[in-house]
């Protein structure tokens, strides 16, 4: 978002001044010339506040989408005109990038956009999902039934994300700590020893001569640890980039055991509970099935639902398109059969993502469970061999005396 500066004479001659929030100087003119200004001046604002460019560098987090959409909802619900409940929430928001799209949008609204085409000049921070959502609510008259059903939506998505990344925080807390204990051993208290050693003229045993020797070719050649680090997510990055390489690094990952049933399940939720979303928000089958893919992140589960899409487009049942992928399971099929015979597809999708979310939780905490104990153990094992290694030397020393 651009900041603009601009003199001006309204419609009754009066000389105008003031600040213009816009995406570019085009749309800042057309939105003067919306009020009956006469603009005479009109230059771009360079902004070198910090807190303002950290704002933007931060962006808008799911939480603060979440919160304005629900308090606006219920406003839109209580009789509030949009721009008014937008100028409330663009005033109380702390996020001062986020007032800034708010205090935009509430521009456009005002210079007769709608409020669809309005969030669309900010695609980056509402995404198109929500951008769909809030133009099939504006054109079936329920805005501020969907928009409390976008906020209830994402709350459950987020939630669900936290669960899964909650559980597995501790593991993941042993493991840094494993590495960050292995780092200061090689680093700094190995080269001690070795150099004690040294002075002793101490035999050493073969593992402990390895230990010393890995430990001073990470002393001397870090930076080389660290450009083979930076290589190898560099040179993953780009592979990524390549289509058959990105689909078998997503197969792989689907067949991994255990982590791929899981990643099975986050999938499927994220997707069901989107497509679910849309249906019932009025949105054509076949449109919200090519909205709710792009919430897949596995490459494989992208192309199923891609290709069922096409099948449903053809005219097959919703149901008979998912069992013909592997990726899809039965229950999935089955549920949704019951949904399309019964016309309440969007209560059966609803219910199936409720289901692999609650499987996908449940593996998680069993996961997570199961592994704090496994990186304990190794974290142990690995400490108590680097003790072992360094010790020997000092039996071998005193068994000359």
């Amino acid at each position: 978002m651009k900041v603009f500066e601009y003199t001006a004479v309204d419609a009754d001659g009066i000389p105008q001044s003031g600040e213009l929030h816009s995406l570019s100087r085009q749309q800042a003119v057309s939105t003067l010339k919306a009020k009956n200004f006469i603009v005479t001046k009109l230059e771009e604002k360079k902004n070198n506040n910090i807190s303002d460019i950290v704002a933007k560098f931060k962006g808008v987090g799911a939480r603060e989408i979440i919160m304005f959409t629900r308090q606006l909802g219920t406003m839109i619900g209580a009789g509030l005109p949009i721009n008014q409940a937008l100028r409330i929430l663009g005033n109380q928001t702390e996020n001062a990038y986020f007032s800034e799209v708010i205090s935009d949008v509430i521009q456009q609204i005002d210079g007769g956009a709608s409020f669809h085409d309005s969030l669309a000049a900010h695609d980056k921070v509402f995404g198109n999902l929500y951008l769909s959502l809030v133009k099939a609510g504006e054109s079936s008259g329920n805005l501020e039934e969907v928009l409390l059903r976008i906020s209830a939506t994402m709350e459950s998505e987020e939630n669900f994300k936290g669960k899964v990344k909650g559980a597995m925080i501790y593991p993941l807390v042993i493991a840094v700590v494993m590495i960050g204990v292995l780092a200061i051993m090689f680093l700094f208290v190995i080269p001690q020893i070795a150099n004690l050693y040294d002075d002793l003229g101490a035999d050493l045993p073969f593992i402990t001569q390895i230990m010393i020797d890995f430990s001073r070719f990470m002393t001397k050649f870090w930076w080389v640890m660290i450009l083979m680090i930076v290589g190898i997510v560099v040179g993953m990055k780009r592979l990524m980039q390549k289509p058959d390489f990105a689909r078998k690094y997503n197969s792989g990952l689907l067949h991994m055991p255990v982590f791929g049933a899981l990643s099975t399940e986050v999938q499927l939720t994220s997707f069901t509970r989107t497509l679910s979303m849309l249906v019932k928000s009025g949105i054509p089958l076949l449109e919200a099935l090519d909205i709710a893919k792009e919430t897949l992140t596995n490459l494989i589960f992208k192309d199923a639902a891609a290709e069922a899409a096409l099948l449903v487009e053809k005219g097959k049942p919703l149901a008979d398109a998912f069992r013909r992928y592997k990726e899809f399971p039965p229950i999935m099929a089955e549920m949704l059969n019951v949904g399309e015979q019964t016309g309440k597809v969007d209560d059966v999708l609803a219910k199936v993502a409720e289901y692999f979310g609650s499987q996908a939780e449940r593996k998680t905490e069993n996961l997570a469970s199961a592994i704090e104990p496994i990186v304990i153990v190794m974290l142990g094992v690995m400490v108590g061999f680097l003790v072992i290694s360094l010790i020997l030397p000092i039996y071998s020393l005193t068994s000359q005396f």
